[in-house]
């Protein structure tokens, strides 16, 4: 008899990310339920996704979307719960409360706080002295208007997709982020404030198995898309920073998916660790060049304790052709930029060429096809509207910071 698929269930379907992890998994013959407070989520349209629970947004209502996931579990008998954005804090904090019997890798939420704070990790990176740039933290006004080198960036404790990360340039910018920060009352969760680190930004992934290595993967960031994300990634190879991952992940036992985002200095090549997810980030780039993260994560989620995948392969050119058609609305606001990156996509051209699709990936996933159309239409009518889509698709799966307190709060009642 041939061996039944698990039910999976992920835990939102708007980020890039989500989209992604259906990708790969369905690719691999499977086919995924999604929680998500949108019902035309970005995941919705995929032949891979069989069906799309309704839920409150996480970050808007944290036991809303608690209750409605584990009503799920139960009534739809999942097998395996992949938390693929800041739902893995989530249910880090609220691990005795989900339903026994459901599969979920979930380091302890001591570990989590260790990694999903920025200043926690700064002291982490600092213990276990793995390369940073100049870092500090600071909690007044004063201390933050202390003379520093520019350019420097500041940090919020908690963001994600890029939000809550600041550049000062000079004294002018400076000040302004100070008179920010004061009407916000920003420093009593205090700031990091950190050197500026000339090179390039790559990304590694990685999936543990209670502090063992089982899946790592690396990429270059070729073409910055809206908020810092990416619209064309470059699979590298890297001994050196594989170990430094496997040696956080030991550290930490972390259990499931953990990213890393550094600088690879352009002087001397030393890679400066500068962010930290505690989650599967966009695995497409890797299942392209031959690293299966999506299914590593399932496997280690389900109890399996699969063996090490060894490297992809380098030089494996990727890209996003939603997040292209966004750079390319956000940079003029004219619907002729739209249109010329489109005819680029389509004919794989220009900075395109030789770069396989991986988030809207029309020849194996036509439903795609949909919501593609969708932004391509409201980018068309009003190229402006491409800090709108980012708000509202964010809104729909981060944590905010009050929803932040709320896990804290869980953490201590239990």
């Amino acid at each position: 008899m041939p061996r039944q698929k698990p039910k999976i269930l992920l835990s939102e379907g708007s980020s890039l990310s989500s989209r992604e992890a259906i990708t790969a998994l369905g690719l691999a013959g499977h086919r995924v339920e999604l929680m998500s407070s949108d019902p035309m989520c970005l995941g919705r349209f995929s032949r891979f996704v069989s069906r799309v629970h309704r839920a409150p947004a996480s970050g808007a209502d944290p036991d809303g979307y608690l209750a409605a996931v584990i009503d799920v579990v139960k009534s739809h008998a999942i097998d395996a719960l992949l938390p693929v954005h800041e739902q893995a804090y989530l249910f880090a904090a609220a691990r005795k409360q989900l339903p026994e019997g459901v599969g979920v890798a979930l380091a302890d939420f001591e570990a989590f706080e260790q990694v999903q704070s920025k200043a926690s990790l700064a002291e982490l990176l600092m213990r276990l002295k793995v390369p940073q740039p100049a870092t500090e933290v600071v909690r007044s006004a004063g201390e933050f208007a202390n003379t520093r080198p520019y350019p420097f960036f500041v940090k919020s404790a908690f963001g994600t997709a890029s939000t809550g990360v600041w550049r000062a340039n000079d004294e002018r910018q400076r000040d302004a982020l100070l008179q920010r920060f004061e009407q916000r009352n920003a420093f009593a969760e205090g700031l990091l404030v950190q050197a500026a680190v000339s090179g390039t930004l790559e990304r590694t992934q990685a999936v543990f198995d209670y502090g063992r290595l089982v899946a790592c993967h690396i990429y270059r960031q070729v073409a910055e898309g809206p908020g810092g994300g990416d619209v064309l990634k470059l699979s590298v190879v890297s001994a050196a920073v594989r170990k430094t991952v496997e040696r956080i992940g030991e550290a930490l036992v972390w259990h499931g998916a953990l990213s890393f985002d550094y600088i690879r200095d352009s002087a001397n090549g030393t890679p400066y660790f500068i962010d930290a997810n505690p989650r599967l980030v966009e695995p497409m780039n890797a299942w392209l060049s031959g690293v299966d993260l999506s299914g590593a994560l399932l496997q280690v989620s389900l109890g399996e304790t699969p063996p090490a995948q060894p490297d992809g392969r380098a030089n494996v050119v990727t890209r996003l052709g939603l997040m292209g058609l966004s750079d390319a609305a956000r940079r003029n606001n004219r619907r002729w930029d739209v249109l010329r990156e489109a005819a680029l996509l389509a004919t794989r051209s220009g900075r395109y060429r030789g770069a396989h699709e991986e988030l809207v990936p029309l020849w194996t996933d036509p439903w795609v096809a949909i919501p593609l159309a969708v932004v391509m239409v409201r980018l068309l009518f009003t190229p402006a509207a491409v800090a709108r889509l980012s708000e509202t698709t964010v809104a729909a799966y981060s944590l905010t910071p009050a929803a932040i307190h709320r896990l804290s709060a869980w953490q201590h009642s239990a």
